[in-house]
Formats: C-alpha cells, sequence, structure tokens
C-alpha cells in the first residue's frame, strides 16, 4: 500500500473509527491496523513494509519524549491529546510529518536520532492519566 492510500485510509479511520471498529477508541483503530496489515502481508508479501512500520513508534516516541516498553505510541499520544478525539484529530496530520521526515533522513536517520535523544536513559511522564497495561 503506498503512502497516499494509507494516509487516506487513515484519515477516513479517525473522521468515523466506529464505522470501522465498532469504538471511538484510539486501541480500535491500533487494533484494526494491525490486523489489516497482517491481511495486507498475507494478500500482497512483496509490499514493502507496513506504513506505521518503518520508524513510527521511534519517531512518536523521539517528537514526545518517552521511552519505555509499558510506552506504545497510542499511549504516548493519548497522554499528549487528553482523549481519543484528540489523538484522532492529529493522527493524519502527524504521520504527514512522519512521512515527510523519514523522506528526508530515512528511517536509519530516525533511528539514529532516537539514539541521540534516548542514550542510557528511559523517561516517561511522571503522572498521566493514561492506563498503564502491566
Amino acid at each position: 500500500m503506498d503512502n497516499a492510500r494509507f494516509l487516506d485510509l487513515l484519515e477516513n479511520l479517525c473522521r468515523r473509527p466506529a464505522m470501522f471498529t465498532g469504538e471511538r477508541t484510539v486501541e480500535s483503530v491500533s487494533v484494526f491496523l494491525t490486523g489489516y496489515f497482517i491481511g495486507v502481508s498475507h494478500a500482497a508479501p512483496e509490499e514493502p513494509g507496513l506504513p506505521m512500520d518503518s520508524g513510527w513508534s521511534r519517531w512518536i516516541e523521539t517528537r514526545y519524549d518517552v521511552f519505555h516498553p509499558a510506552w506504545p505510541w497510542r499511549r504516548i499520544l493519548l497522554h499528549h491529546h487528553a482523549d481519543d478525539q484528540g489523538v484522532f484529530e492529529v493522527l493524519p496530520s502527524l504521520y504527514g510529518q512522519f512521512l515527510a521526515e523519514r523522506d528526508a533522513c530515512g528511517t536509519d536517520g530516525i533511528e539514529a536520532r532516537h539514539q541521540d535523544r534516548f542514550k542510557g536513559r528511559s523517561p516517561v511522564p511522571a503522572h498521566t492519566h493514561t492506563v498503564d497495561p502491566r
């Protein structure tokens, strides 16, 4: 799937998440996307990496200065954008910014920035309204 088609899918998901997932949550959209890309990878194994695979999580962690195994991209966004609707309002734009940066510096550049920023530390917010999945 090319980036433009994925961005279109993401915009539609964020505009009407319950139409696709039955719920209006970032978690349900994340699960939907995971299942969707597993299906795509089985149907078209020649497709390059999944759109949200190629540096997305590292980019989000670096952008929001949060890096910890208990903080996947969706939890980081929920923490910083207050609620599911807040994440849905910014997610397509954030993904567009990620694509521009990945095009400019590549996934290796994103990974290098991440390693530079988090060398020897794993910052997490001191207080959050998000639920710790552990």
